[in-house]
């Protein structure tokens, strides 16, 4: 019994010995991973996702409608939202897609006709979405850290009336939606600057017109039409 146990003692010892030696076998070596390189400096041959948030400034947004049945509060500022990403196309060029909505208020109906009532509330929303070009006169200068852009592109301005509404007569009620909708082409073009604050992130803001204007009115106004001041910040990548 002691000599088997030393014999398994021994051929355990055998292994152990031998695979440490296939181990430091130049051929069986594990190559070292290369570290990963950080993305490079400024804006040059990059994209960029982000949003911005501003008023926009047009005289259709403050408008109040009030009817004897139909009431519609607007704001007398309209701060509109925006979501672009402008993928990088060539050299200082980018594509420059968007899309936004803005609110131009609160919607309140109230009828009665008969023995049939109509209460409900709802919302009245533009929601532009445009596509066009971006350029960055100063992308190649790396180091930079204040980056001024020109964009310009065409865009479409939906414009929806959501109203939820409860519906009652002598037998009771119901709760119904109804929803309303236009769509016009239209342009923008405006002027801005990314302020580079790392290689993956910026700030930025920019001064931009939209034209939007329907051929039939939309919640009682028929030109939106005006300039948009936006604040945000945007990621970069490549």
């Amino acid at each position: 019994m002691r000599r088997l146990l030393t014999s398994g003692i021994a051929l355990l010892l055998i292994l152990t010995l031998g695979a440490s030696l296939a181990d430091a076998q130049p051929g069986r070596r594990r190559r070292p991973v290369a570290p990963k390189e950080p993305p490079p400096p400024g804006l040059w041959q990059k994209s960029a996702i982000g949003g911005a948030l501003g008023p926009w400034l047009s005289d259709g947004f403050g408008e109040d409608i009030e009817t004897e049945t139909y009431r519609l509060s607007a704001s007398s500022t309209a701060f509109h939202l925006e979501f672009s990403y402008m993928p990088h196309l060539t050299g200082p060029l980018n594509l420059d897609i968007n899309v936004g909505a803005v609110s131009r208020g609160d919607i309140r109906i109230t009828q009665t006709t008969g023995n049939v009532g109509i209460d409900g509330f709802g919302s009245a929303t533009l929601y532009p979405l445009g596509l066009g070009i971006a350029w960055f006169p100063l992308a190649k200068s790396i180091n930079t850290t204040f980056q001024p852009f020109l964009r310009a592109g065409g865009s479409l301005i939906v414009g929806t009336e959501t109203v939820d509404a409860v519906v009652y007569d002598q037998f009771g009620g119901f709760i119904g939606t109804s929803s309303e909708s236009r769509v016009e082409a239209g342009y923008y073009g405006g002027a801005g600057a990314f302020l580079v604050l790392g290689r993956q992130f910026a700030l930025t803001g920019n001064v931009k017109y939209q034209y939007a204007e329907f051929s039939e009115e939309l919640f009682g106004v028929t030109d939106y039409s005006g300039v948009q001041i936006l604040i945000g910040a945007v990621y970069l990548y490549r």
